[in-house]
């Protein structure tokens, strides 16, 4: 295989795509509202995690919503069934990350919110080595695109936090 092929084409290439894609985008998201709200101190931790998991479904029903109108348009009222696999996809990744933040705070409480955060920038942390280690490059540039990524992504919250909420 050539260095401009990918390991995965086709279909499942775009499947990959769009579950870690929605992955991502619920992570940042949900992510961004809770570097914005004020740390809760008395809330229990089955309201904070009901909370959390509630916020991060209505992103991904919110982006369902919209990916089913959006193909409709281009697909003369039709839902392809590929589509539906890649709506399936959207999902699967937007439930990973309702997991990873709502299981710390069924377990550790409201205390757990900080390592909530940091798990959601460990996500794309990771997945941004990853993308950078899919090409042949160093540990060291991977880990500078990676450092990047996450600087970017320190970028967007910062400005999130200046807005207030």
């Amino acid at each position: 295989m050539s260095d401009s092929e990918t390991l995965v084409s086709g279909f499942g290439r775009e499947l990959i795509r769009e579950t870690v894609t929605m992955a991502l985008y619920i992570g940042l998201s949900l992510l961004a509202v809770l570097v914005a709200i004020p740390k809760p101190e008395e809330e229990s931790s089955t309201n904070l995690a009901l909370t959390v998991a509630l916020t991060a479904l209505g992103l991904v029903v919110a982006h369902q919503i919209a990916f089913r109108v959006s193909t409709r348009l281009v697909s003369r009222g039709a839902l392809p069934g590929e589509d539906v696999k890649l709506l399936l996809g959207q999902i699967a990744g937007g439930l990973a990350v309702v997991v990873i933040a709502t299981v710390p705070l069924l377990i550790w409480g409201p205390d757990a919110l900080i390592a909530v955060e940091v798990l959601l920038v460990a996500l794309v942390a990771v997945v941004g080595y990853v993308a950078a280690r899919s090409v042949p490059v160093s540990r060291l540039r991977a880990i500078l695109y990676m450092a990047g990524v996450v600087l970017a992504v320190a970028v967007v919250l910062w400005l999130k936090l200046l807005v207030g909420h």
